[in-house]
């Protein structure tokens, strides 16, 4: 076992309800090892929300997914939702399993925070953020009403790009169609929820 493992108990990292049941239903020879996983990623971006995608617990940054946790059989696996991440560190992951996809973590041998932190900020260099082909100016005019209510970022840009500028527009909308909006996450939902309620106003209707 690692040393500093109870630093990173669930008690004092909360889990969120959204990936609380993918933890406790692992085995609990993984669930150690994701937890302390879990915890040195949210040291890394302590702004990631947590979600689940593909199945497994995992961190998503301004709209993107950049690291996932799943219990396998005999190790966790480590997924930086990209295929081109982990090519890029041959050298650093030469004593670890790897596909594509995929670093394959041996139980009671978390990653280090050093080497997760590389792939993070490679993963986040690929995202349109990052790499300039997101052209923040263009919100700044149109959010207004979302940035009143700490909406974040990701998920203000997914309203804009809807085409949804106030919350009568949301007349417009169902709850599932809000959630498929790329970068658009629970927490947003639950914020909207609570001010429409106040206005009187209600989600369209499948």
């Amino acid at each position: 076992m690692w040393r500093g493992q109870k630093r990173y108990d669930s008690e004092v990292i909360p889990l969120p309800k959204s990936v609380k049941n993918h933890y406790s239903k692992s085995p609990l020879t993984h669930q150690p090892t994701m937890l302390e996983m879990r915890a040195r990623i949210l040291e890394i971006v302590p702004d990631a929300e947590e979600v689940v995608s593909y199945g497994m617990p995992a961190f998503k940054v301004n709209g993107n997914i950049v690291a996932g946790l799943l219990a396998n059989k005999t190790y966790v696996g480590y997924y930086p939702f990209s295929g081109s991440v982990l090519p890029n560190f041959s050298h650093e992951l030469s004593k670890y399993t790897t596909t594509k996809s995929a670093l394959h973590i041996p139980l009671d041998q978390p990653l280090p925070k050093a080497l997760i932190k590389k792939l993070i900020r490679a993963r986040l260099s690929e995202c349109p953020v990052a790499k300039g082909t997101l052209k923040l100016s263009r919100y700044k005019k149109k959010d207004s009403v979302w940035r009143e209510l700490k909406i974040a970022a990701p998920a203000r840009r997914a309203l804009v790009d809807r085409k949804l500028y106030s919350l009568q527009d949301l007349k417009d909308v169902t709850e599932d169609e809000l959630l498929q909006l790329h970068g658009f996450g629970p927490n947003a939902l639950l914020i909207l929820k609570k001010e429409i309620k106040k206005k009187s106003i209600r989600f369209n209707t499948p």
